[in-house]
């Protein structure tokens, strides 16, 4: 089944000094990984909650990475909804 949709992810760290990125790679392995984020640094001054989506056309999944160069232990918090695409 091949159901085109859009996804919405929010995330919030708590104790800043991360990285994060996201990327969307489809299952089909002819097709390019796409990059939606490239790594950014997030910090206190920046907004408390990250909000994006991704419109899907073909199967395949989106990573998210947080990256804590830190030895200082953060809290994610994060959700997601899947919203289908009307023809």
């Amino acid at each position: 089944m091949d159901q085109k949709c859009t996804i919405v992810w929010e995330l919030r760290v708590v104790g800043w000094e991360v990285s994060y990125n996201a990327e969307y790679v489809p299952n089909d392995e002819t097709n390019y990984t796409i990059n939606i984020q490239k790594p950014k640094k997030m910090t206190a001054i920046d907004e408390p909650v990250i909000s994006q989506s991704f419109k899907i056309k073909e199967l395949g999944k989106i990573l998210l990475t947080i990256d804590n160069p830190t030895s200082k232990k953060k809290t994610l918090l994060y959700r997601f909804k899947v919203d289908p695409l009307s023809e």
